[in-house]
């Protein structure tokens, strides 16, 4: 260790020369961070700067070890109660059919969705179990998180002599590659070692086709469709050909006359074909609504005498201009909200069309399933009674959107739901946590 002096709370003076063999050969662990944090990085040299910035980099590994350490035994303990005494039902750990809810306590916790606390909770097991020798080069700092990761995930339905013939191809090589070399590396190591495997492989991958939204900035979303590559082939050639014949007469310049370029063109053309087959099929409703896109908007942002922004429902603020877009081809229905907080109020009968009854109001006032961080549109959950019915009452303040796994933790899990005075949600969860989920307002940023 360097030779050091404080010269005020929080720094360290070290001597340059100590300071870049240190950083150079520094491993990563407990003594590393009280040195780091005295470091000005402005006091440095370019080349310091990158070497404190590796160094970082290995301790946010070393990090990173030790929280897979503490998500496995989250998901591999014994069930305990708030107080951590074994609980004799084991409810906290699974329910009547083996359905384990600790990705909820996961997800509420570090504010994650249940997907992603799930899927955390599957590579912090693989590493403590059977990657034992990827988890110690995490611990090492010779390879990040993601790449780590990244070889659970390769070897996620393959038994433990693959794992292992999987992990001892691709570690050694892993410190000097990026996430996307080690990915190509990982997919050449599995096929080596199971190529026998490949077909159920691909069939088990198929299964697990889907499309995913991703919100973006700027009004934007992104939609992520993993697909069997011949079909994803299939659909860029539609969307590729559209986006040509639409604005590229025959023998003309590819890029065409449109400003926005060929890329926008292929936007557009993926947006027409599938609104345009949407209009031809009967998409049945569900919880009593048909597929819709939800703007909430200010009545004072309508009518042109301020821009504040709307709620696109799913996605969040939009600008006023669009919004007064997509009103113009819209079915109004009036959504009457508290003066001081926004929180909706009532579901009003003012619309062009007959008004949506009780399950559309709490649909449009829950937005999305009331668990913390869940985003399963309301239009997707069940309608469950906070207090359960006939105690509690068939009403709004009783009525609460949830997503189906929610629904179960609730019911089957240890999870404990109350309404706050607020119109919020308390959740409390099998080992005595306390996680509270607000109720959106439509017009939050207004």
């Amino acid at each position: 260790m360097p030779a050091r002096t404080a010269r005020n709370a929080g720094e360290v003076d070290l001597d340059p020369e100590d300071l870049l063999g240190w950083l150079r050969a520094v491993q990563p662990g407990p003594q590393v961070i009280d040195i780091l944090a005295g470091i000005d990085p402005r006091l440095l040299s370019h080349g310091e700067q990158v070497d404190l910035l590796v160094t970082f980099e290995r301790q946010a590994a070393w990090l990173a070890a030790g929280q897979q350490r503490v998500l496995a035994a989250l998901a591999g303990g014994p069930p305990t109660d708030a107080s951590g005494r074994p609980s004799p039902d084991g409810i906290l750990a699974s329910g009547p059919d083996g359905q384990t809810w600790v990705r909820e306590e996961v997800a509420a916790a570090l504010r994650l969705s249940s997907v992603t606390a799930d899927r955390r909770l599957q590579v912090a097991t693989a590493l403590a179990g059977r990657l034992v020798g990827t988890c110690s080069a995490l611990a090492e700092g010779s390879i990040s998180y993601l790449q780590a990761a990244a070889i659970a995930e390769a070897v996620d339905n393959h038994d433990d002599h693959i794992a292992a013939a999987v992990e001892g191809r691709v570690l050694s090589g892993a410190s000097r590659q990026s996430l996307a070399e080690l990915r190509r590396s990982l997919r050449r190591a599995v096929l080596a070692a199971d190529p026998s495997d490949a077909k159920e492989r691909h069939t088990r991958a198929r299964s697990e086709r889907r499309v995913e939204l991703w919100p973006a900035h700027d009004g934007m979303a992104e939609l992520h469709a993993v697909l069997p590559a011949e079909e994803a082939m299939a659909v860029w050639g539609a969307v590729d050909a559209l986006a040509r014949q639409a604005d590229c007469p025959a023998g003309s310049d590819p890029g065409g006359s449109n400003p926005d370029g060929l890329d926008a063109r292929r936007a557009d053309a993926l947006v027409a074909l599938v609104t345009a087959a949407f209009d031809r099929l009967n998409v049945p409703a569900r919880a009593g609504v048909r597929p819709h896109v939800q703007v909430t908007v200010a009545a004072s942002t309508l009518v042109g005498a301020d821009d504040a922004p709307a709620e696109l429902a799913g996605y969040g603020p939009i600008t006023a201009d669009v919004a007064r877009q997509l009103a113009g081809d819209g079915v109004w229905r009036r959504l009457v909200t508290d003066p001081v907080d926004g929180k909706l109020l009532d579901y009003g009968h003012t619309t062009y069309r007959p008004p949506a009854d009780l399950t559309r109001f709490v649909i449009a006032r829950d937005q999305a399933c009331v668990f913390p961080h869940c985003n399963q549109p309301a239009v997707r959950c069940d309608l469950d009674h906070v207090i359960r019915y006939p105690d509690g009452p068939t009403s709004p303040a009783n009525l609460a959107a949830l997503c189906r796994r929610h629904h179960r933790a609730k019911h089957e899990g240890g999870w404990k739901l109350v309404t706050d005075p607020d119109g919020g949600h308390v959740w409390t969860s099998p080992a005595g946590k306390t996680y509270h989920a607000p109720t959106p307002n439509p017009l939050p940023d207004s």
